[in-house]
């Protein structure tokens, strides 16, 4: 009898993708900021540019939702991978033609944030088919190494390709990376079942309202989805407090700051190979789960409050802790969803977070002006523990299910 694997063809195949646009999309998002600043020596300029790639994210997943539950995910991942390929040799084509053109970066960061926002509905909903039955905490915790690895390999080394090559070096790798990845992904073996789409606009209009029908009626996943709308939103504001809060002290640096982001990195990568080899008893995940939301919270909240070596251990605990939780969370959400229905609540959810990010993002602005950074942060840490007893724990006997899954 062949042995039971989490390293089936499809597995692989979508795994080496994702990292090899992880690798991509790091270099690529850190060296557009780079030359973006550079060349307009203008925050303004350069939040508005990354501002812009944002707005495809807060209308399409909600619009395209429906049609992407009814599509081929693995054509459509593909189609797109190699699409944003053409688009970055294109541009590549088109600097070296007419040079730095403002209004020709911001158009193209709004093209790049439309196809991925499209990519990513089509590619979470093609996630949970790619692995082998009883191995979702395994492959999720593949999922949560892919990230934080590309981001500490592959910043310092994008930084030092912008340096000594420029930005033209970068589009090219990208334009290439991405086209790698497409010939790997075509290669997927993957026959969904047939589903038919909506044939007018009422109909669609109908699809799109069963993705908020669907949350309404399932309070458990109603409730995971809130506390991750208030949670992210949080985590943004203590991360942008304590970015403030570092570059506004007498003793802390931006390199201090910076090292504090390798620690949770590091956190996460350890704490997905962790979850990677050892396997949670299913009776034993949601009371982990709410335990760790716990410790997290308070981490985020007194860590501003410490010395810079507690710090750091905190950071790193943060980074430890959440990637087990992401894990457990994403293997729960996607055993649960209909798999005809991913793509709709995906959607929902990412333009509720994205709200709710730009939401938290000026209040605590606003509260950073009249408060200490720290104060506002221990704040957020607050409103993520108020989310997690009010909707996790209370709602007990609708969350706990979903996460103790049977496999």
């Amino acid at each position: 009898m062949k042995k039971k694997t989490l390293w089936t063809k499809n597995f692989t195949i979508i795994s080496l993708g994702t990292l090899i646009s992880a690798v991509g999309g790091v270099a690529m998002n850190l060296g557009l900021s780079l030359v973006v600043f550079d060349r307009t020596q203008s925050t303004w300029l350069t939040g508005f540019f990354a501002a812009v790639s944002m707005i495809p994210g807060m209308t399409l997943p909600i619009l395209l939702g429906p049609a992407i539950d009814h599509a081929n995910r693995k054509h459509m991942i593909v189609a797109l991978d190699a699409l944003s390929g053409v688009c970055y040799l294109a541009f590549l084509a088109y600097i070296r033609a007419y040079g730095f053109v403002y209004g020709a970066y911001v158009a193209f960061s709004l093209i790049l944030g439309c196809i991925g926002s499209v990519y990513s509905l089509a590619y979470q909903s093609l996630y949970p088919d790619m692995i082998p039955e009883g191995f979702a905490q395994q492959g999720y915790a593949i999922s949560g190494m892919i990230y934080p690895l590309a981001t500490t390999l592959v910043t310092p080394l994008a930084a030092l390709v912008y340096e000594r090559c420029g930005v033209e070096t970068i589009f090219l790798l990208e334009g290439a990376l991405l086209l790698t990845a497409a010939a790997f992904e075509s290669q997927i073996d993957h026959c969904p079942e047939k589903r038919k789409g909506a044939q007018s606009l009422r109909e669609y209009g109908q699809d799109i309202l069963e993705g908020f029908r669907y949350l309404k009626r399932e309070k458990g996943m109603r409730s995971i989805y809130s506390y991750m709308m208030i949670t992210n939103a949080a985590g943004n504001g203590v991360g942008l407090m304590a970015m403030s809060h570092f570059q506004t002290s007498s003793v802390l640096t931006n390199a201090m700051y910076g090292l504090l982001t390798s620690a949770e990195t590091l956190g996460r990568l350890i704490g997905s190979a962790v979850h990677y080899l050892f396997k949670i008893p299913e009776e034993k995940r949601y009371a982990l789960t709410v335990r760790v939301y716990m410790i997290y919270e308070a981490c985020d909240g007194l860590m501003l409050f410490m010395a810079y070596p507690v710090m750091l251990v905190l950071r790193f605990a943060c980074g430890f802790l959440g990637s087990q939780t992401a894990a457990l969370r994403s293997a729960a959400v996607q055993n649960y969803l209909p798999q005809d229905m991913r793509a709709r609540v995906y959607g929902l959810f990412d333009v509720l977070a994205s709200l709710g990010m730009m939401t938290v993002q000026m209040g605590v602005g606003v509260l950073g002006e009249v408060m200490a950074y720290r104060h506002v942060a221990l704040l957020m840490a607050a409103l993520s523990l108020a989310a997690n007893l009010l909707l996790i724990v209370r709602n007990k006997r609708h969350v706990e299910p979903i996460y103790n899954w049977k496999v």
